[in-house]
Formats: structure tokens, sequence, C-alpha cells
């Protein structure tokens, strides 16, 4: 087992030993055990699972941040960690419209607000599946 911590800007959403974390990262899904090699790498947003011992698994819904792996202490460090019952769905929907239309004038804006607006598009859908909304 080892210690995890998940982090928000607005305090500690987890804090305790787990047996495994499951998180989605820039390379795609890994899962994390006691003794996991040195690791420091983004998050992109998905499903974060902590596997505690005897009890439930508990499942977050995550966007972007970094995970911090070292040893027997794995820091998640993200934006936003809901619980999947608490996604805001209509609030959701409302960011995929805004960002799809304003990806709609693409040849107006500049590269990083299309990067922006892809981040919010990406957030929404991944969110909105989580919640059991069908997207596209």
């Amino acid at each position: 087992m080892y210690q995890l911590e998940v982090v928000t800007p607005n305090g500690i959403v987890f804090q305790g030993e787990v047996e495994q974390t499951v998180i989605n990262t820039s390379d795609g899904e890994i899962g994390i055990l006691e003794n996991h090699m040195l690791l420091l790498t983004n998050v992109v947003p998905g499903k974060l699972r902590i596997e505690r011992p005897e009890e439930e698994p508990l499942e977050f819904a995550v966007t972007y941040g970094t995970i911090d792996v070292r040893g027997d202490r794995v820091i998640v460090l993200v934006e936003e960690a809901f619980e999947l019952g608490e996604i805001n769905v209509e609030q959701e929907k409302k960011i995929l419209e805004e960002a799809l239309a304003k990806l709609e004038q693409r040849e107006t804006l500049s590269l990083e607000e299309i990067e922006n607006l892809e981040k919010m598009r990406e957030r929404a859908e991944v969110l909105l599946e989580l919640a059991g909304v069908k997207v596209r």
C-alpha cells in the first residue's frame, strides 16, 4: 500500500492508504501499485479509480493536471475532481456548445484560443460521457 493525495485548487479531495490508483494520462491509462517507478506526467480528463483494501473503489471524474509518483507516495494535482454523480450535466452541455460554436470560427482565432477551446471541448465531452450522457 501507499499514501495517495488527490488535490484541487479548492483543497484535498482524497487522502489515504490505497492499493492501486488508475488514471488517464497524456500517454494513456496507467495503473499505479505499491513501489511503482518514479513518474511525473500530465493527467487528462477522465476517470480516477482509487482501490482501497477491503472497501469499494472510489471513482472520480478529473480534469487536467499532473501526477507525481514517488515510491510510497502519490500526489494527483488536478484542476477539478468530481464524484461521478456530482457532474453538472447542464453546465457541461453549455460549455461544450460554447466551445463548439466558437471553434466554428477557427480562422478568426489565435492558436492559443483554439488550444483553450479544444481543451474546453475535450473536458466537457469526457465529463458528459462519465455522467452517462451520449456525446456525438
